[in-house]
């Protein structure tokens, strides 16, 4: 109790302390020349905001880097040890398995899909006059998309690691949630009871991840045959004549169980951002295409996906932000075991489980640093647009 008194008391402390400086300043400024005063009372106004930014997140920041480079007490220093140990250690970042890549029937099955796409994109080149032509239909783009969702599975389920799993969770999440939304918006625009539909494929955005995660739980659940299954796929499979299918621990397709999870709960933000800018196609464009003829695809392909094409590009960059730093779903859902580990929750562990300073600290750096460039080019573009 007394330790909370004393905090209260430091931040009521502090907010007054902050406010009085900050009327000291102002009033200060009052005294100044014009110009100089116009050019002071900005900074005034927005330096309690800095200084809480520097301080909540600027030190931590240098402070974590600083930690990444000393041993796991933060006392010796040791250099790239750490860094060294993240990319040696095959649980976090493995290649053993990159031998059966090419051999896996996804890989065989994604290489004939593309093979096929592109003998379709080909033979529509022809008509065309062109060499190859993706963008006169679907139906090759499709395929493509398959082709290289197959490939990446063959890839993610043979690699194994921490960082492998992360990346998994990139591709997948941002891939199929992205198209789904996306299709979702679509294909709902205009029709009757799209408000009802998307509010409630939109509904799992407002649930959190460590709820989300133990909603799925409970689908995942799993109990030995002959017994009772709480779990609804069990349920439903075994109602069916199948075995009970234990599929948090069955690697490498539990980390694509999990991935689920999100998707079921980021498709609809990328529904709501997607419909958005499908409704601000100006009408002109899509009548006109209609005047001369345009189908149905054609009008996707060649008017609305361009137009919206930035948007596209924003809900893919935040979902890969989000993903990145996914922690809860699998925190609550495995902790991380059987092979479902990614990186934050490994950082999690070293820090605080192992006690393991510097290469939690590693760990963080790098998510950081694997972040930071998309956010610098979500910045560039929104400057870009304000131009």
């Amino acid at each position: 109790m007394n330790e909370l008194i004393r905090m209260l008391i430091g931040v009521v402390g502090s907010i007054g302390i902050s406010a009085a400086i900050f009327i000291s300043l102002n009033k200060a400024a009052d005294l100044l020349p014009l110009g100089a005063r116009t050019a002071v009372r900005p900074w005034i106004f927005v330096g309690p905001a800095l200084l809480f930014i520097f301080a909540a997140l600027v030190v931590p920041t240098l402070r974590t880097l600083y930690l990444s480079f000393f041993d796991n007490s933060g006392e010796g220093f040791v250099g790239g040890e750490n860094y060294g140990w993240i990319f040696t250690n095959d649980s976090i970042f493995g290649f053993d398995g990159a031998g059966g890549i090419s051999t896996s029937r996804l890989f065989i099955l994604g290489i004939i899909i593309a093979g096929i796409a592109g003998a379709l994109a080909f033979r529509s080149g022809k008509r065309t006059g062109g060499t190859v032509d993706f963008s006169s239909g679907s139906s090759s783009l499709l395929l493509v998309a398959a082709g290289a969702a197959f490939i990446l599975f063959a890839v993610f389920t043979n690699l194994e690691g921490v960082i492998w799993n992360n990346l998994w969770w990139v591709v997948a999440v941002t891939g199929i949630a992205t198209g789904l939304g996306l299709a979702v918006a679509v294909l709902a625009d205009g029709v009757k009871g799209e408000s009802v539909a998307k509010s409630m494929i939109f509904l799992p955005m407002a649930i959190s991840f460590v709820g989300a995660s133990i909603i799925w739980r409970f689908v995942y659940s799993f109990s030995p045959a002959g017994r009772d299954q709480i779990g609804v796929l069990n349920g439903v499979w075994v109602g069916l004549g199948g075995q009970p299918l234990a599929v948090l621990q069955d690697q490498p397709w539990n980390t694509f169980f999990l991935i689920v999870v999100l998707i079921w709960a980021q498709t609809g933000f990328a529904m709501v951002v997607l419909s958005s800018a499908i409704k601000a196609v100006p009408d002109e464009f899509i009548e006109a295409a209609r005047v001369d003829g345009a189908t149905k695809q054609q009008i996707f392909w060649k008017i609305i996906l361009p137009q919206i094409s930035s948007t596209i590009v924003v809900v893919v960059t935040t979902l890969i932000i989000l993903v990145m730093k996914v922690f809860d779903i699998v925190k609550v859902m495995t902790n991380g075991e059987f092979g479902t580990n990614v990186i934050a929750n490994e950082m999690f562990d070293q820090s605080f489980r192992f006690q393991s300073f510097g290469r939690g600290s590693a760990l963080a750096v790098i998510l950081f640093i694997s972040v930071l460039p998309i956010m610098i080019m979500n910045v560039r573009r929104v400057r870009n647009e304000q131009d």
